[in-house]
């Protein structure tokens, strides 16, 4: 089979102190995108900065237009954090040369793609699960209309991500969990990808086979940094694979679960996962690997094992779904690039069928 990969980005594995000696070798024409909480836990200097700190969760239109404004044009973006900080700093890269003109529009119309002086980026997760260190496209939320965008360049990539196991520590036991099975959320769904390959899914394997391992041996032990390393390496694995193959119907549901109910995206994408598995699943190539890489003999193993993990806690009526907002739900989750990027498209019907399934 004729297959491409590409992710032109250095990466690198550091320990806390070989990230902070790197971070004097930059200037103050350096933008450092970070939280207070990250700068404060971790003694970062950032008195060499240009610095932003504003609260990044889940970046939407109204936070893309202030930081525009407040900011001055840096030379090189430095962005410590989970998901929402490196897409914010995708963002910043690919508008800041239009922050003059309207932010909805240069994003509908992708006005950006045009843009030849760019913003360099280095990505530093603090989590282990978005995968945005890995990719050229950023997630913006437009709340007031309830739609989600994404910034997409290949300029986008950032030119080096940085392995620090220890900045993942900090997360709590919810928030390794969803990230965590976000990572492996993007493993799974790059596995049955239409744009899937045999090489994207030796390393989709790679990712199930380490998360499935050490998620329940993390959570049981938050501060084992054995773990929390193996577990940054399962989402590294996992976000090279879909950054080639980007994901699927999972991904499409989960936009509007954390639009109109605010849940945390690695729950919304989980909620799906297993169901809309059992409807890919004689799509899938390779099953045999797929259900060795997880370490069992059939679905109903996997699914024994979500429920391990999750204690059954993932689905939509603990999260305050109502069964009756359902179809309002299945209005908003049909993706373009996610949706139809899923081995079967799944009709209203089918969508709404998947998402009674996940309620209890």
């Amino acid at each position: 089979m004729n297959w491409t990969y590409n992710v032109p980005i250095k990466f690198h594995e550091y320990d806390l102190k070989q990230m902070k000696n790197r971070l004097k070798n930059f200037d103050k024409n350096t933008l450092l995108i970070a939280s207070k909480r990250v700068i404060n836990t971790f003694d970062l200097d950032v008195s060499n900065f240009q610095v932003l700190d504003d609260s990044l969760s889940n970046p939407d239109i109204h936070l893309v237009e202030k930081v525009l404004e407040k900011i001055s044009r840096p030379d090189l973006i430095v962005a410590i954090g989970g998901g929402s900080s490196i897409d914010l700093a995708k963002v910043i890269s690919a508008l800041y040369e239009y922050k003059d003109e309207d932010v909805l529009a240069l994003i509908r119309f992708k006005k950006y793609l045009d843009n030849e002086i760019n913003i360099p980026i280095v990505a530093i997760p603090t989590t282990a699960g978005t995968g945005s260190e890995c990719t050229k496209w950023a997630t913006i939320w437009d709340m007031d209309n309830l739609k989600k965008y994404s910034v997409d360049a290949d300029y986008l990539y950032p030119v080096e991500s940085w392995m620090v196991p220890e900045l993942t520590c900090t997360m709590g036991y919810d928030l390794t969990l969803s990230t965590g099975l976000d990572a492996l959320a993007h493993a799974m769904e790059s596995y049955w990808s239409k744009a899937s390959n045999s090489y994207t899914r030796v390393l989709a394997r790679d990712s199930i086979r380490i998360i499935s391992k050490y998620l329940p041996l993390v959570l049981d032990d938050l501060d084992n940094m054995e773990y929390r390393q193996k577990m940054l390496m399962g989402s590294f694995f996992a976000g090279l694979a879909f950054s080639n193959t980007r994901t699927t119907a999972a991904h499409s549901i989960s936009y509007p679960l954390t639009m109109l109910y605010g849940i945390n995206h690695g729950f919304a994408v989980s909620i799906t996962l297993f169901e809309i598995l059992k409807r890919n699943w004689k799509y899938l190539k390779e099953q045999e690997l797929f259900l060795e890489a997880f370490g069992v003999n059939n679905l109903e193993e996997v699914l024994v094992w979500f429920k391990l993990v999750s204690g059954e806690k993932i689905n939509l009526k603990n999260f305050g779904v109502k069964k009756e907002e359902i179809p309002n739900i299945v209005n908003l989750a049909t993706t373009g690039g996610r949706m139809d990027n899923n081995p079967i498209v799944f009709s209203e019907e089918e969508i709404q069928d998947i998402l009674n399934c996940c309620y209890k």
